[in-house]
């Protein structure tokens, strides 16, 4: 019976300290992030296609936004929400942009050598029209996403400006692909997904 209390308690205690590691973790990013999720009003080809321009001209202007820090963006987001019903409007379409900033559930996404773990980040959700097409997902601040050549690339300054903003071990989570690292990316996605179930549930 004690062997039996003793693994438990054991069992326990690595469970909690794999909680509270990637609850440090997620708290780095989300401190560090402000994310960008663009809902299209439907998945019709142009609906889709004027979403990919209110995402050039939005990403755009939140680089204006943000070149003191993030709350550059925080505190103009009618600016993000003018900005996108402007490309809106100048391209024939009548419904409307709405832009929130908030604390939201995002899913795991790469981004050339970057990938970020799912869970909750703040940043800004615009929503086109009836929003119910198919999403674009991004980082606004630091602005690692940036269009050339209707690409979608990472900027070398704004990944410099991520390595020197988060913690090292944070950092190498996000970048590195050895096994170690791997795993330690495992444990934070899903503590942070079990996190989520919970919440939701109740408990």
């Amino acid at each position: 019976m004690n062997k039996i209390i003793a693994a438990f308690t054991l069992a326990l205690c690595i469970t909690i300290l794999m909680a509270s590691y990637s609850d440090s973790v997620q708290a780095d990013l989300q401190n560090n992030l402000v994310r960008l999720h663009i809902i299209a009003n439907s998945d019709t080809d142009t609906d889709q296609a004027v979403k990919l321009k209110v995402r050039d001209a939005v990403l755009k202007r939140a680089m204006e936004l943000s070149e003191n820090g993030s709350d550059g963006i925080i505190k103009n987001l009618n600016e993000i929400e003018k900005t996108a019903q402007k490309v809106l409007y100048e391209n024939g379409f009548n419904y409307e942009a709405k832009a929130q900033y908030g604390k939201f559930a995002f899913p795991e996404k790469s981004y050339k050598s970057i990938t970020l773990p799912a869970g909750d980040y703040y940043g800004v959700r615009i929503v086109l029209g009836e929003g119910i097409g198919q999403n674009w997902w991004c980082v606004m601040y630091p602005p690692l996403c940036f269009n050339e050549n209707n690409e979608v690339k990472l900027s070398e300054k704004s990944e410099s400006l991520l390595r020197e903003n988060l913690d090292e071990n944070t950092y190498d989570i996000i970048t590195e692909k050895n096994g170690e690292i791997v795993v330690k990316f495992k444990v934070v996605e899903i503590f942070q997904e079990l996190k989520q179930i919970l919440l939701q549930k109740g408990v």
